[in-house]
């Protein structure tokens, strides 16, 4: 009888150019892939997430886990090209004596981001979506026809209705190339994509990635987060810092609440199951596993086995909301 590989469920997170990063986790995962000891059931992702997520899908239905690792390297390859073109990264650095490169304090980086202050999308003349083309490139109709046909292992991409405030999750049959713009568009940069006559901004905001289409697909959810949860040196000083911090914290809200409501599920059903009672519903013990802060390679050697057993992430030393307790009254 041939053996089954475990099947999970991968959670990417949005980060920008971060995702740079999940390209690197993934490529390793694919290996994993591609020996058969892992199989991917289904993929979430937000932003550049989805993009990834995208990509990933897209890759394993036109000719397998080496393809989706190929189809990723150019992707991110000449992202990277093409932002070294946009700036010169060999000639700004942080202001202090061992500042590293930093782009952040280049003197045209700052110029466009206080123009961001004044000049939105709409009012900039000489406003181009320089994603499009890159999006439209990696996702040529006939990929967008295998990766939107049945079959293909589930995607959800995630975006944020601009007029409702509502989270919109698109999966098979629809993802586009506009659903994917959708999904990265932040409104400071780009003007909001319509899709269905609706206008979308960044996914990220409510969704980052989007956890629960994912629950019926497996019960393994392996989290690939670029955003970081915890720093050290806490809080920034620098306007830069404190502008990346608040953001990080932004799009790390959505996740988290969906991890603690996932959490407050298996707890009860783990006290039903301590308890004896027996329970048949449509509610299934979800394992938590996070790669986002470190490696693949040691991830894998550490904690493959854990798939389909239990969680290597501790929700409640880790992700939970600490809630503080109001001192007694005297």
């Amino acid at each position: 009888m041939t053996i089954q590989p475990p099947t999970v469920a991968l959670a990417l997170q949005g980060g920008g150019s971060h995702g740079a990063f999940t390209w690197g986790v993934l490529d390793r995962l694919l290996q994993e892939v591609a020996a058969g000891t892992l199989r991917i059931g289904a993929v979430s992702g937000s932003s550049a997430g989805g993009i990834n997520a995208a990509l990933t899908v897209s890759g394993l239905v036109t000719g397998g886990p080496d393809i989706a690792r190929r189809k990723l390297a150019d992707f991110w390859q000449f992202v990277s090209r093409r932002g070294f073109l946009g700036g010169n990264a060999l000639l700004f650095g942080e202001p202090n004596l061992f500042g590293g490169v930093n782009l952040d304090w280049s003197p045209v980086a700052i110029a466009l981001e206080a123009m961001g202050l004044v000049v939105s999308p709409y009012t900039n003349p000489f406003y181009t979506d320089a994603l499009a083309p890159i999006v439209s490139q990696a996702f040529p109709a006939d990929d967008l026809a295998a990766l939107n046909a049945p079959g293909a292992p589930v995607l959800f991409v995630g975006a944020t209705n601009v007029a409702t405030n509502e989270r919109t999750v698109f999966s098979q049959p629809d993802i586009t190339v506009d659903v994917l713009r959708a999904s990265a568009c932040l409104p400071t940069d780009f003007k909001s994509v319509i899709v269905g006559g609706v206008p979308y901004w960044d996914g990220g905001y409510l969704g980052n990635p989007p956890l629960s289409p994912l629950l019926d697909h497996a019960q393994d959810l392996m989290l690939l987060l670029v955003n970081a949860f915890r720093r050290d040196g806490m809080p920034p000083h620098s306007a830069p810092a404190i502008l990346d911090r608040l953001n990080e914290i932004t799009f790390n809200a959505s996740v988290v609440l969906e991890i603690n409501a996932i959490e407050a599920i298996n707890s009860v059903l783990a006290e039903l199951a301590a308890s004896g009672v027996a329970y048949d519903g449509r509610y299934k013990p979800i394992r938590l596993h996070d790669v986002g802060y470190r490696t693949a390679e040691a991830w894998l050697h550490s904690h493959l086995g854990t798939i389909g057993v239990t969680s290597s992430l501790d929700v409640k030393t880790q992700l939970t909301h600490k809630v503080l307790k109001p001192p007694a009254r005297t």
